[in-house]
């Protein structure tokens, strides 16, 4: 008898220690968890990001460290933080948050910003000079003022407005477009010194003097709130 419950009591004490020595192996991760939201996601370069890991938890115990990698060289710590992205390409950034408690255990989690490229402006009105620029006229340039001339050509898509448009010379002359003249796409404007009928084709300063300088001379075009689109100087050696 003696025997048989010193063999129980063998057994139960046997039984208890395995189970102890399974629950220390076994420890469930989910005793310490990383876990962190953000905000945005995505979006456009720079683009400022909010981390935020009080969702993370020790079971157990209390976190000591927060310490995050935002995936471009930077890191930062705490329970929260904010990142700028910037990039000139479209490019996924992961952010990796990774926590310690006071016991030493150690989780991490991961999840990725998408930023994009900066939004260009729309591109603006691409008209410019070209040639010819017959800046010096046949004869005398007072007696052949329509022989004096620049264009124009509209190299862009899409028709532009050039209501309010101008062109000037180095000495502050100015040529104003008419109301309602539009230059569509790849089509060329001439504009003369002298008088005469306009035409789609045609313009005419009306001057009562030559307007460019035979030697050297800038021309610029400006749009219609006086912002310079083109540029063109020349000048004889």
């Amino acid at each position: 008898m003696t025997h048989r419950v010193v063999r129980r009591a063998f057994g139960l004490a046997a039984l208890v220690a395995l189970a102890g020595s399974i629950a220390g192996c076994l420890e469930p991760e989910t005793a310490l968890v990383a876990a962190f939201t953000l905000s945005p996601s995505e979006g456009t370069s720079p683009l400022v990001v909010h981390v935020d890991a009080s969702g993370s938890y020790a079971k157990d115990g209390a976190i000591a460290t927060y310490e995050w990698n935002f995936g471009d060289g930077d890191v930062a710590t705490g329970v929260a933080a904010d990142h700028t992205y910037t990039t000139d390409s479209e490019h996924a950034f992961p952010v990796t948050l990774a926590v310690t408690d006071d016991r030493g255990r150690q989780a991490e989690a991961t999840a990725v910003v998408t930023v994009f490229p900066a939004e260009l402006p729309p591109p603006g009105p691409t008209v410019e000079f070209v040639w010819p620029f017959h800046f010096d006229a046949i004869a005398e340039d007072a007696a052949n003022p329509n022989d004096e001339y620049f264009t124009l050509q509209n190299t862009g898509s899409e028709a532009v407005d050039m209501t309010g448009w101008s062109v000037s010379n180095e000495h502050g002359d100015t040529f104003e477009f008419p109301d309602g003249f539009t230059l569509a796409p790849e089509a060329v404007v001439t504009i003369h010194s002298g008088a005469g009928a306009n035409s789609e084709g045609i313009l005419y300063w009306n001057a009562s003097e030559p307007m460019w300088n035979n030697t050297s001379d800038i021309g610029v075009l400006y749009d219609d709130i006086r912002d310079i689109v083109d540029v063109y100087a020349y000048g004889s050696c």
